[in-house]
């Protein structure tokens, strides 16, 4: 969508006008919903609470939105406000559950199954290697660690990009690529020192 027809669509909004409020939802809601989907663990229906509860503070708070990005760019934010609040909600809630609780929800003489488990070692190296793959980036100059934040964090295409950098799309892309390459050079670092390290114990 060119920024004419976000303004467009935007002002039309503004006016009240149900077929853009559809034309909206139809646009952003799938990749709102991908974005939400890699930060968070919900199943579909908590994702398409997210997705929702986002298009509607977005539809509500239309007077906020000067321009200053892509509409998407600004969904997103919202929608990682509103991941936070989940997130804060899903902490201040009890984890314990009472014995009455647990045998209401299981009867006596039910045999306990364990399902969906997953190895504590698989836990910890999946762990591990998003903590690698942070900290990899964060040592990346700034510039290229945005540039990678915005392509595959936010999922961006490199014309968005581009207007949100302020930079031509060419300039986009060429700093798009020697970031990725700034990358896989401190990947393969990190590998080469734990095979190093690795091979001196």
């Amino acid at each position: 969508m060119s920024v004419l027809d976000e303004q467009d669509l935007i002002d039309r909004m503004r006016r009240g006008d149900q077929r853009a409020f559809d034309q909206f939802f139809d646009a952003f809601a799938a990749r709102l919903a991908a974005f939400a989907a890699r930060r968070c663990s919900l199943d579909s229906a908590g994702l398409e609470d997210v997705v929702q509860v986002a298009m509607t503070n977005a539809m509500r708070g239309l007077g906020t939105f000067r321009g200053g990005s892509t509409l998407f760019t600004w969904l997103c934010q919202i929608c990682r406000n509103h991941l936070a609040d989940v997130r804060r909600k899903a902490d201040r809630q009890p984890r314990m559950q009472s014995l009455e609780q647990l045998e209401a929800a299981r009867p006596p003489g039910t045999v306990v199954e364990l399902t969906d488990f997953r190895d504590p070692l698989a836990e910890v190296t999946d762990d591990s290697t998003r903590n690698a793959v942070r900290n990899a980036v964060n040592q990346l100059p700034s510039s290229y660690a945005r540039i990678l934040e915005l392509r595959f964090g936010d999922d961006l295409t490199v014309p968005e990009i581009a207007k949100i950098l302020q930079i031509s799309e060419s300039a986009a892309e060429s700093r798009l690529s020697r970031a990725r390459q700034a990358f896989r050079e401190s990947w393969g670092d990190r590998d080469a020192a734990g095979a190093s390290s690795a091979g001196q114990v």
